[in-house]
């Protein structure tokens, strides 16, 4: 039983603490498109299954599960949180993914539900058409990204710090 003095936490204290954003170094990057010459690639930030794992469970303890499901081809999950003593649901779906489909999937759609709580919302604030320098290989004349040679995080660093 909470003593007289200290403070209950509410849903809505719950629901601020899992959109608080991930730091900057723990979010990771991949490239979305190359220019034609493969000499940068338009980034994405994203962070991993694991990280959503983790804030949900720091924040939430044990309030909190998913169920999948397949419909369509796509995979659902349907998120749960205990907030303020009834579980409320947020679902959303992914498809299989180029790696390890199956799995790709069912990470992909957890992290796309907890968006929906604010987990990672974040990301999708961050600049557009952020292009980093990368070095690529070319095969049948279309580059394929092989590394970069900027980091994406000092690029996004330059694009907050613009001001034009």
């Amino acid at each position: 039983m909470a003593k007289s003095n200290e403070k209950v936490e509410t849903g809505k204290d719950k629901l601020f603490k899992l959109s608080v954003p991930f730091r900057d170094e723990d979010i990771s990057w991949r490239i979305q498109r190359m220019k034609k010459d493969g000499t940068a690639g338009l980034v994405l930030g994203y962070i991993n299954v694991r990280q959503v794992q983790d804030r949900l469970t720091s924040v939430m303890g044990t309030d909190w599960q998913c169920k999948h499901e397949v419909f369509g081809g796509k995979t659902i999950c349907h998120l749960g949180l205990k907030l303020d003593g009834n579980w409320i649901w947020r679902s959303d779906g992914a498809g299989d993914t180029q790696f390890e489909a199956d799995k790709g999937a069912i990470s992909d759609s957890l992290k796309r539900s907890a968006v929906a709580f604010g987990v990672g919302r974040h990301l999708y604030d961050l600049p557009d058409n952020m292009w980093v320098g990368c070095e690529s290989k070319v095969v049948n004349g279309k580059a394929y990204f092989k590394k970069f040679t900027e980091q994406p995080l000092d690029v996004l660093r330059r694009k907050r710090a613009d001001f034009t």
